[in-house]
């Protein structure tokens, strides 16, 4: 009994909500009191903080997160990005932040159709990050604004004098050598001391220390986190009026010169020079005659990861810096149908893809496993005007099978599937003692299961694209439900392998066979959890080949035939040696190096946990309940550790009743908690 209330007690703790009250308060405004169809009207939301509590600027500073807004109903309006009052600067023991306090209006703009009559309503979910001196905390709230086409709106008075972008700015030259950036102060001008930047191409730190030196302000570059090439250049400070005003600064050729990011972050949003692709940032470019690179890429797409090391390369950041490369990121993390939308325009459902565009040139499709090399060699063409790979097309469609079943046999080499690499090897060690027929057997069953699960998942993709969804390869990886129960299954599995408890080993193939039955079963379920945590990875040549079996112009027969190719190609090597296994004897026999390699190929399995878990903190948007989450993932090793030490075959009766009840508690309470609170 005490361990059962030792146990509650610990559910009790870490399982409470630790959220703190809700110290702002949030509400959606109008400031225009005749609204008419056709026209452009101004509604804000509303932040009230209560005293020693703020909110976030557009560029937060050292730390912090702005204000966001997710609209739910906009009765056919279209409405604009935020436009942000002027900031405070705020000093907390040594980290600067640029932050609003007690009233604030961040105003929006709304375009009315023409012909609108009757009402507009505006619905949404607002978040935020309030702090004091104690700490930060996330909130959300649902906002709800309905005004009248027509006069007689009740209209929020508000100061346009606060909206730099409301006014005309001060156009300043400046120059920087990589190490300070200089900027001419506009004549005539009597501004603040402190001018806040837009983004981090100066650090807060550096904003507040700069210098005048001969009449003009000195701002030292190390440590930002942004480059001056990665956009506009642009600060805000309060003018003589007592309002705000923006300086837009034009860096002459030498702003680029030395200063790009090339540490971890070089790939972080528009850090290091890359910026958030949009089809408009990307006519854009073009327009100006610009090359621009698009990395279609996501947080749960590991090949995807493993190609930003090339990034990082000085001879890759000297060709994008030299040739002038306007660099993109499009982030799927997150269903976009726009991407989704764009990425069929290269005949490809699924990432990673790296294009190249130039007006007038065929874009140039990368592999998807990049190299520095091909990255430069690539570059190069697209400068000198040649082709280098236009999407490939005329491939016989003989080609394109072998393609996908050569990607299928390269997936076991991908990082995703490593974690089960060392399941296999133990499975073909234990069985080296059987017959040749249970082992053929194992070896079938398992490559059943492979062809099966990728079955399975071309039948739900072709029945959710029939439906007008937009998916493709690895789209379950974009349901944070998924990704918490794979990211749950490989800690379990994990602590299993590592000693902790025993789940039975027909799921993970992992210990001795019960019986024949249990262990066909666990041979295809073992093919099963294969294939699934394999989806994050794309192998070379895999992407072209499922862009093709995707393709509208297939048929499901066809596209049925590719993902069974796929499965049969990742299956193989393990079928191979099923078949053959005399090539299985090369490995020891078993003995006790069986439990080394088992207990050490749990350390794969949580660090794909991890890696699962930084996946989660990008799909979901609540910053509570990823700490949660993690909280939740003590909580649930915690449970395995309970039915390992007290449900053992060596306790009592009591003790194991006990034990496993307390386990089971713990672990579905938790695992209920984590998923009722997941958006």
């Amino acid at each position: 009994m005490r361990l059962l209330a030792l146990g509650l007690l610990t559910l009790t703790t870490l399982v409470v909500d630790l959220a703190a009250a809700v110290r702002t308060k949030v509400d959606l405004v109008n400031l225009t009191p005749e609204i008419r169809a056709g026209e452009k009207a101004l509604v804000a939301l509303r932040y009230r903080c209560d005293p020693h509590f703020h909110i976030y600027w557009k560029n937060p500073g050292d730390a912090g997160a702005s204000p966001t807004v997710e609209w739910s109903e906009k009765s056919g309006t279209t409405i604009g990005d935020f436009i942000w009052p002027g900031p405070k600067f705020l000093d907390q023991s040594g980290v600067y932040n640029f932050v609003y306090e007690a009233e604030t209006l961040i105003l929006l703009e709304v375009a009315i159709p023409a012909g609108k009559t009757g009402q507009v309503t505006l619905k949404g979910k607002a978040e935020w990050l309030e702090c004091d001196d104690k700490g930060c905390w996330p909130h959300d709230s649902l906002v709800e604004l309905t005004v009248n086409i027509g006069a007689g709106n009740a209209a929020q008075k508000y100061d346009p004098k606060l909206y730099p972008s409301l006014r005309p700015s001060l156009a300043v030259n400046g120059k920087s050598d990589g190490k300070i950036l200089t900027v001419d102060l506009p004549s005539g001008r009597k501004l603040s001391d402190i001018w806040f930047p837009d983004r981090n191409f100066v650090t807060p730190n550096a904003a507040i220390k700069q210098k005048v030196v001969d009449g003009k302000l000195t701002f030292e570059l190390k440590e930002a986190t942004e480059t001056l090439a990665a956009g506009p250049v642009i600060f805000t400070t309060r003018s003589e009026d007592g309002g705000f005003v923006d300086i837009h600064v034009k860096l002459d050729g030498s702003a680029t010169k030395g200063s790009t990011t090339t540490g971890p972050d070089a790939h972080k949003g528009s850090t290091g020079g890359w910026l958030e692709w949009t089809p408009e940032a990307q006519a854009a470019a073009l327009a100006e005659g610009k090359i621009v690179y698009i990395d279609f890429t996501a947080r749960w797409c590991a090949t995807c990861q493993v190609n930003k090391r090339v990034y990082t390369q000085d001879d890759v950041i000297k060709a994008f810096a030299t040739k002038g490369i306007v660099r993109l990121k499009a982030d799927w993390t997150k269903k976009d149908d726009v991407i989704a939308a764009e990425l069929l325009k290269y005949g490809r459902t699924g990432i990673p893809l790296n294009v190249i565009l130039r007006t007038g040139q065929p874009p140039a499709i990368l592999s998807e496993a990049l190299t520095g090399m091909e990255v430069i060699a690539a570059l190069n063409a697209v400068s000198a005007g040649k082709p280098y790979q236009a999407a490939a097309t005329s491939h016989s469609f003989f080609t394109w099978l072998l393609l996908a079943f050569g990607g299928g046999v390269l997936l076991n080499l991908m990082p995703c599937v490593f974690p089960m690499i060392g399941l296999k090897v133990l499975g073909f060690a234990r069985e080296a003692g059987s017959t040749r027929r249970t082992i053929v057997l194992h070896g079938v069953l398992y490559s059943l299961g492979v062809i099966v699960s990728f079955l399975a998942l071309a039948g739900l993709i072709i029945a959710l694209k029939s439906g007008g969804s937009s998916v493709g390869w690895g789209f379950q990886m974009q349901s944070p439900g998924f990704v918490l129960g794979t990211c749950i299954l490989m800690i379990v599995l994990g602590l299993s392998l590592a000693g902790i408890f025993e789940i039975g080993t027909g799921l993970a193939g992992t210990a001795a066979e019960a019986d024949g039955k249990g262990g066909s079963w666990g041979a295809f379920f073992s093919g099963v959890l294969a294939t699934a945590v394999a989806t994050p990875c794309t192998a070379p040549g895999l992407g072209a080949a499922l862009g093709f079996a995707l393709d509208k112009d297939r048929s499901t027969a066809e596209t049925l035939l590719f993902f069974t190719v796929i499965g049969l190609g990742m299956a193989l090597p393990y079928l191979f040696l099923s078949i053959f296994p005399r090539l299985a004897a090369l490995l020891p026999k078993p003995g006790e190096w069986m439990e080394t390699l088992k207990q050490a190929m749990a350390f794969p399995l949580f660090a794909y946990a991890l890696y699962l878990l930084w996946v989660l903190n990008a799909l979901v948007d609540d910053a509570a309940w990823v700490r949660d989450a993690s909280l939740g993932m003590a909580v649930l090793a915690s449970a395995c550790w309970i039915w390992g030490r007290w449900g053992a075959p060596h306790r009592t009766d009591r003790e194991r009743l006990y034990g496993k009840g307390l386990a089971a508690l713990l672990f579905v309470g938790t695992l209920g908690y984590l998923y009722a609170g997941l958006n």
